[in-house]
């Protein structure tokens, strides 16, 4: 059951009792007030008909008190049915009737009120009729400590009755509006409060399902109105946890590929040179060989594989080692001289590939180690060498901008298939074209590694025309000193 319904359950419950109580209280009050000046009213009939009668014998002195009670016994009931507009018997003290006004007999004056009476009792009594009340009213006349006779009259409070009843439906009907108003402004009020909490229920049900997308809004700031906002925090939290474990999940298992891609590659690239090497070897050691020119290219062969793995080993070795050597000493780094000394080298290589290096190189520096970046910047003109259109221009471009020394190379070149392209700064991804059976594709990721140790990063633009980009900090870096 919703807590709304069980508010409202509670609560008309509660109403009901309390609105039942109040109305048996009120009628009781009501009624009891009606019955005590019904009461009043018969006392004071009683009083004035006992003076009427002490002044009606007064007058008939001649007879005793006894006989001039039964002489003047319809004088005495004429007086008491005008006068309160009633109905009325005298009676002997044997409870013998002496008089009945004509139609003024009444059946709702018991044996039981006039025996009372001939004890010398007053006896006072109402009776409920439909929507009548009758005041029955018996009593003894006494003078000069005798009794003389018996009064009793029945006289209808039917007005008074009926004005406690309308007053009784008048109340019950405004008790019924004042609940039914109270309901509903109760009902409006647990609506208000408690849709917060219903949308904050559906809310943690949609989150329980995974949708972290829900939105809230809070307005109040009430104890719900916090708890929403807590719980809209935590949602937020929980979403962050969840989707920074996603991202770890994606690099573990881009990782892991890369590492089985990683070892693959190096297996492949290790065992190349070997298979020649140890085919070369086998050979010679055999004597199977007699041709001299053989013989020599073999050795050459041999020689070549084993400076190809002696670097290749050497590469792995610095890519193990997270590429910078801590041995070397930090220092700053005059970006123009160290530019230009290396496109004055790499010009030599260019101009065999019938290229020129063309440079535009500003002033600038940096903190790191020379050979490191040294080691990037060959590896980057010699890649703009292998891969250009014969005859073109190589164009490098040198620049401080917002506290980063820029590093720019153009070449002319085929565009990077795009399989290759994407993944350009992995390792072992070569480049089509120029001296591909060379390469073991570590060139770029080296270059990558050490950009980043030095606080920077290294982009690569496709097209006809391929841009290579370095940024790194001229200060603040992590390898910067004081």
């Amino acid at each position: 059951m919703k807590i709304k319904v069980k508010f409202m359950l509670g609560l008309t419950i509660i109403l009901v009792i309390f609105s039942l109580l109040l109305n048996i209280f009120i009628r009781q009050v009501l009624i009891s007030n009606m019955e005590s000046s019904i009461k009043t009213s018969l006392e004071e009939i009683m009083r004035s008909t006992r003076e009427y009668v002490k002044y009606r014998l007064a007058i008939s002195s001649s007879f005793s008190d006894t006989d001039g009670f039964k002489h003047d016994a319809s004088y005495i009931a004429k007086y008491v049915v005008l006068n309160n507009e009633c109905k009325c018997e005298l009676l002997d003290m044997k409870g013998t009737l002496i008089y009945s006004e004509k139609n003024s007999s009444s059946e709702e004056i018991t044996f039981d009120n006039i025996k009372k009476a001939e004890k010398g009792q007053a006896v006072v009594d109402l009776k409920y009729r439909g929507s009548d009340a009758r005041g029955i009213l018996v009593f003894p006349v006494y003078i000069n400590s005798n009794y003389v006779g018996i009064i009793a009259l029945d006289k209808s409070y039917s007005d008074s009755y009926i004005t406690y009843k309308k007053t009784i439906q008048f109340i019950t009907l405004g008790e019924l509006l004042l609940f039914l108003f109270i309901f509903i402004l109760t009902l409006f009020i647990t609506s208000k409060i408690t849709r917060p909490i219903t949308i904050l229920t559906k809310a943690v049900k949609q989150v329980s399902q995974g949708n972290y997308d829900v939105q809230l809004k809070v307005k109040g700031k009430d104890e719900i109105g916090i708890l929403s906002k807590e719980f809209i925090n935590m949602k937020d939290k929980i979403n962050d946890q969840i989707q920074t474990i996603k991202l770890e999940k994606e690099k573990v298992e881009k990782l892991e590929k890369g590492r089985r891609s990683f070892f693959n590659n190096v297996t492949h690239e290790l065992k190349t040179p070997l298979t020649a090497i140890s085919g070369y070897a086998e050979m010679l050691m055999e004597g199977i060989v007699e041709d001299e020119e053989f013989r020599k290219r073999a050795n050459e062969r041999i020689y070549q594989e084993s400076e190809r793995l002696h670097k290749l080993v050497l590469e792995l070795i610095s890519v193990a080692k997270g590429i910078s050597s801590l041995e070397e000493e930090k220092s700053p780094i005059d970006m123009n001289k160290l530019l230009n000394e290396i496109c004055d080298d790499m010009n030599i290589k260019a101009r065999k590939y019938s290229m020129t290096i063309n440079r535009n190189i500003e002033a600038g520096y940096i903190f790191g180690q020379t050979d490191r970046i040294r080691q990037v910047i060959i590896n980057i003109i010699d890649n703009a060498i292998k891969y250009s259109v014969n005859g073109e221009f190589i164009f490098v471009k040198a620049y401080m901008s917002e506290g980063n020394y820029n590093i720019e190379v153009d070449n002319k070149a085929e565009p990077i298939p795009h399989e290759i392209f994407k993944n350009i700064f992995d390792p072992f991804v070569k480049m089509r074209g120029g001296e591909e059976e060379q390469s073991r594709g570590l060139g770029l990721y080296i270059c990558s590694e050490i950009v980043k140790e030095h606080g920077g990063v290294i982009n690569l633009e496709n097209g006809e025309i391929i841009k290579t980009k370095v940024k790194i900090p001229s200060f603040g870096n992590k390898l910067a000193t004081n």
